[in-house]
């Protein structure tokens, strides 16, 4: 009835590599436009065309990275550490702290 595991996890690399070219797509597109539209209305064509498109590019590669780091880690979110408690789970699932 269900999927075999070696195809749901095939599944999931695939989704969430789109995912990955997703980030790279709208980050480079987002800065190229929101350059293009500030030169259109300051008229300095093509700088902050130029500049947009290179803070897309960084914040493109810097997502990549963040999100091929979480699939290597076996992550199911990017973050690095779980508030609270320094990222390790403490005995019997609780990950609360009290102070």
């Amino acid at each position: 009835m269900g999927q075999p595991s070696d195809t749901r996890s095939t599944i999931e690399l695939l989704g969430r590599l789109m995912g990955a070219g997703w980030v790279v797509a709208l980050s480079i597109a987002g800065g190229a436009g929101g350059g293009f539209w500030l030169d259109r209305r300051f008229d300095t064509s093509p700088v902050l065309t130029l500049v947009g498109l290179t803070i897309g590019i960084v914040v493109a590669f810097a997502g990549m990275i963040q999100i091929l780091n979480a699939m290597w880690d076996g992550d199911s979110d990017s973050s690095a550490e779980k508030p609270g408690n320094g990222g390790q789970d403490a005995p019997g699932g609780d990950n609360t702290t009290e102070d």
